[in-house]
């Protein structure tokens, strides 16, 4: 057990080859939730259902017991869920986990609710509290921003890398994108070890937006060393689940998916 769930926790602080995505519904598959778009709630949703009390004494017990099993991780929050002796985890730099009352037991995996017409990914429910707090927390200072062209409809947040092949195919149609109202935010998301001084790079370059383009490109940025978020942009990241680039996420915290053409983002947004 103590093998098993540092490497899946260990997630988060592993900069290994991860993914460059295209379209997906849904950061995790599970045969409930295999519909084209993620299962919406139809009824209640996450914010009105009744959460159970988390238990007094919970997170020192549940933290002293990860490091007994050699888990360093460093519990942020823990909060009730709709399922009775169940408990949302989060922690400052690895995936969130479901936590039993007695501190003892951990899983992670697809939470899923029947008895509407769909069924309905829980954890996509509980992430995107989690994401819409994080995400709009981020000064748009440390964001690398394409405002929307006219009027503003809508954002999105991308964790974007700049050797993904459809991280470059999503920015070749950023203009697309803007055309449709839709601002997109671009944060830091580097996939393996090799491409972080590039990230940095652009992050630390006077224009970013044309850095980021030039890296997109495959072409090298050059410039000083700087004070920059892209690390922290990946710890995010890896808090929310995210898995692979680019992955997109609305401001109210709900993940789209990888790459998706403009249109047909603006169809998810709703526009």
């Amino acid at each position: 057990m103590r093998t098993r769930y540092s490497t899946l926790l260990a997630l988060g602080l592993a900069l290994g080859i991860a993914g460059c995505s295209n379209a997906t519904p849904s950061k995790t598959a599970s045969a409930a939730s295999s519909a084209p778009t993620p299962p919406q709630a139809t009824v209640d949703s996450v914010e009105t259902l009744s959460m159970e009390k988390v238990p007094e004494g919970l997170t020192q017990t549940l933290q002293a017991n990860l490091q007994k099993a050699g888990i360093q991780a460093k519990i942020s929050t823990i909060r009730g869920t709709e399922l009775p002796g169940i408990f949302w985890v989060t922690f400052d730099e690895f995936p969130s986990v479901y936590a039993s009352a007695d501190g003892k037991h951990l899983f992670q995996g697809e939470l899923v609710r029947l008895g509407a017409a769909k069924p309905v990914n829980v954890n996509d429910e509980l992430i995107s509290v989690d994401a819409k707090k994080a995400l709009n927390a981020i000064p748009a200072k440390e964001e690398i921003i394409f405002k929307a062209a006219g009027t503003p409809k809508a954002a999105v947040y991308v964790f974007t890398d700049v050797d993904c092949g459809y991280c470059r195919k999503l920015h070749n149609e950023v203009g697309q994108i803007t055309a449709k109202g839709i601002e997109v935010r671009y944060l830091a998301w580097p996939r393996s070890p090799q491409s972080v001084p590039d990230m940095e790079s652009v992050w630390c370059s006077e224009d970013r937006q044309s850095a980021l383009t030039t890296a997109k490109q495959g072409l090298p940025v050059k410039a000083a060393k700087c004070n920059n978020p892209v690390m922290q942009h990946r710890n995010i990241g890896i808090r929310l689940g995210v898995q692979g680039t680019p992955a997109i996420y609305t401001t109210e915290g709900k993940y789209l998916g990888g790459y998706i053409p403009a249109e047909e983002l603006a169809k998810r947004l709703g526009l």
